[in-house]
């Protein structure tokens, strides 16, 4: 210790001595506590009285830096009793005395099973003393010492629920620890020593505040630092208690105390599985969800914790999602992205290896609420929770459909609405107690519902009833023949209603499901917009007409993806972003098909093209390929795996326009031109698969090589022996020189270069 601490130390434990001073600097806490239990130790020990409350006194059970706690014997009851009494030294100073009875006044509001109980106050006339519950059993550890983890469990969860009960009687116990709980032959825990316990309503409250009380090891971040408390102080002494009960030892250490201190602040305590590797996974996330060091990221309540531990004992999946997961993941991934920039640079890995180990580790990093994870894997009460949600959808849009003579007018709008505004109240209820995983559930039924009791609204009170285009033809609903047809114009003010809903959602919750929502009803309003444009009478008389208005749609999806990234939203983005791209494939790929004028176009520009549909496709990779060219440039890796999904179509395009130009040739020559050309461009296909590693191109351009062999040997060669034999020497040739290439190549090297020019 260097001689300004030693000094500030001296200083202060003077001043403890002396009483004039209640606070002192957090980092010395620990050695004055120890200072003070020394004095405590080497100060001879007063003789026991004789009674105390009318109680013989037997002996003493413990002491303690305030003072100690004697066996005594209630003879009219003929029971055992505890009596705490205060050290002779403190009984002069009167904030002591005050505070030794407030421990008694806290214990006296409290009556549960779990909390030691108080019988009554010594009087006026005696020393400092009240009468207490007398506990016979092991302290929280030793008795936890041969128990398994369910029952460790069960054992912390009736813990929780009494810190909970405290809580709700606003007191906060601040010196939870397995020696302040002991445990009975029956395993029923008991709360005691409430010497440290504040009344948050109380002065007592506002005086402590500054100060640092309490047993290190135990400590929440806010006792460590000094700041004002609440019950999720207490919810994480819970969890080193809960992490001490699994590994064996607390979650933090330090040489000193105040590198105790400086640890519960600010580092992250080693996974319990890592100290104790047959710890069910389910009760390290409880553990580590109560040490977060965030009070907001812990349980809201000791309740919620002891609710997990009844989950985990009921073989439910908890709800627990500890963001220490995301944080040790960012710390590892992070030094990983830096590695993988650097052999990107160094050509280690291949463009297409880079793009998908990023977005991979991207996915890791973005765990900014871990149990969005945990809410897409599939467990009973998920697969539960969404299946009602999906049902509540399905009932709703019955009432959407189909007339039934009961729910006509008001009725069905409040039979529609009274579903989805249940669903949105309990999910903001299940989302403020932290049942996250639940929350977004309920929200998500909401989500659902909200359109269809928009467009139910909409019918009922007969509102935006024009028709399309004033044609009854025209309208969806019409053409589908429900019972109940609402207009375009409906579905469309329906589908708009939607969107704030996911977006307002998507900001309260972070949760990308949302974003993929909102992304599947813009594109469904996108639908409809081309609905009210006249779309059912394109797909009559002129498709090609429809599939060119979804150019814009694609366009409007590319621009949105791109924004959202732009603006560091990647979860947004990556679900735009795949409705551009199918909205390019079905917009090109219909226009090729289907809209005159591009045929018209392209036969008059090259007339020997006749405008083939096939020519017309060739064309469209020729674009996806301009597509992904230009997605290439950008920096995004969101960007570079659209621009892999246009080139992923494009050996299809290219390869099948071939064939079905050789099936349709007008001449021989015609014919031989592309038999011959389909082999060719395949073999382009399968070594242009090399520089992008693209899988597709090599396994594409095979399949058609084999297709345009059989194509040659029905058309070119029947019948004749050369052209199998001419293919079996011409692989064995290629094998060779593969199998030999290094050589060769330093060989053919070599001679090229003895015939260069001096």
């Amino acid at each position: 210790m260097d001689d300004d601490r030693e000094q500030s130390l001296a200083d202060a434990f003077a001043d403890l001595l002396d009483r004039r001073s209640t606070a002192h600097p957090p980092e010395l806490a620990g050695e004055l506590a120890a200072l003070s239990e020394i004095d405590r130790v080497l100060e001879p020990a007063p003789p026991l009285p004789g009674r105390l409350s009318g109680h013989t006194i037997v002996g003493e059970i413990g002491a303690g830096g305030m003072g100690r706690v004697l066996l005594a014997v209630d003879e009219a009851l003929g029971r055992k009793v505890a009596i705490k009494t205060l050290a002779p030294r403190y009984a002069g100073d009167a904030g002591l005395r005050a505070r030794f009875m407030d421990e008694a006044r806290a214990m006296a509001r409290v009556n549960h099973p779990n909390v030691a109980r108080i019988y009554s106050l010594g009087p006026a006339e005696e020393p400092p003393h009240f009468v207490m519950e007398y506990l016979a059993g092991a302290s929280l550890t030793a008795a936890a010492a041969r128990l398994d983890f369910r029952e460790k469990a069960e054992l912390m969860a009736k813990v929780a629920l009494a810190a909970h009960f405290l809580h709700d009687q606003g007191i906060v116990h601040r010196d939870l620890k397995p020696a302040n709980i002991l445990v009975d032959a029956d395993l029923e825990p008991k709360l005691l020593d409430f010497g440290l316990a504040l009344d948050l309503a109380g002065e007592e409250h506002r005086a402590s505040l500054g100060q640092v009380a309490g047993t290190p090891e135990y400590l929440s971040p806010e006792q460590a630092a000094a700041r004002p408390l609440d019950g999720r102080s207490d919810v994480f002494s819970l969890g080193a208690i809960l992490y001490e009960l699994l590994t064996g030892a607390p979650p933090f250490h330090g040489d000193t105390v105040s590198d105790l201190l400086r640890a519960i602040r600010e580092e992250e305590p080693a996974l319990p599985r890592r100290r104790a590797p047959g710890v069910p996974r389910d009760l390290q996330n409880i553990c580590l969800k109560a040490l977060e060091k965030d009070p907001a990221g812990r349980y809201a309540s000791a309740r919620e914790m002891a609710d997990d531990l009844r989950r985990f004992l009921a073989g439910e999946t908890v709800l627990a999602e500890p963001a220490a997961y995301a944080r040790l993941i960012a710390g590892k991934v992070g030094q990983h992205l830096r590695d993988l920039e650097s052999w990107r640079h160094d050509q280690v890995v291949s463009e297409a290896e880079y793009d998908g180990i990023r977005k991979r580790y991207e996915r890791l990093i973005e765990r900014e609420d871990a149990w969005i994870m945990e809410a897409r894997r599939l467990t009973l009460p998920q697969v539960t929770l969404y299946l009602g949600a999906w049902v509540l959808a399905v009932g709703a849009a019955f009432l959407t459909f189909f007339s039934y003579p009961a729910l006509a007018g008001a009725p069905a709008i409040a039979a529609a609405w009274a579903a989805a505004i249940p669903s949105a109240w309990l999910g903001i209820r299940h989302w403020n107690r932290g049942n996250s995983r639940v929350a977004i559930g309920f929200l998500l039924a909401f989500c659902l519902v909200t359109p269809i009791a928009a467009l139910a609204t909409a019918q009922e009170a007969h509102i935006f009833t024009a028709v399309t285009q004033g044609q009854l033809r025209l309208e969806i609903f019409h053409r589908l023949d429900f019972a109940k047809q609402a207009t375009n114009a409906q579905l469309w003010w329906s589908l708009l209603t939607a969107l704030p809903v996911c977006w307002l959602l998507r900001r309260f919750t972070r949760a990308p499901v949302f974003s993929l929502m909102f992304a599947t009803y813009a594109a469904l309003l996108c639908l409809a917009t081309l609905l009210r444009m006249g779309m059912l009478d394109w797909l009559d008389h002129d498709p090609g007409r429809f599939y060119f208005h979804l150019l814009p749609c694609a366009l409007l999806f590319l621009a949105a993806g791109f924004i959202f990234e732009r603006r560091r939203l990647p979860d947004d983005s990556r679900y735009f972003y795949p409705f551009a791209v199918a909205f390019t494939w079905a917009a090109l790929s219909g226009v090729a098909a289907f809209h005159e004028p591009y045929a018209r176009w392209l036969n008059s520009v090259l007339p020997w093209t006749r405008g083939q549909v096939e020519y017309l496709f060739i064309a469209n990779a020729a674009i996806y390929f301009s597509l992904d060219r230009l997605c290439r440039l950008q920096s995004s890796p969101q960007l570079r795996l659209v621009g892999h999904a246009f080139r992923f179509v494009i050996p299809g395009h290219v390869m099948t326009s071939l064939f079905l130009l050789g099936l349709d040739a007008q001449s021989h020559a015609e014919a031989r031109a592309f038999e011959w050309t389909l082999p060719a461009v395949a073999c382009v296909f399968v070594f242009a698969s090399i520089p992008r590693q693209m899988k597709n191109f090599f396994a594409s351009g095979l399949l058609f090589l084999a297709i345009g062999a059989y194509r040659l040997q029905q058309q070119v060669f029947p019948g004749r022996a050369f052209w199998p034999v001419a293919l079996l020497a011409a692989g064995l040739a290629l094998m060779l020189i593969a199998g030999n290439y290094a050589p060769l190549k330093v060989t053919l090297a070599r001679s090229l270069k003895k015939f260069r020019l001096p």
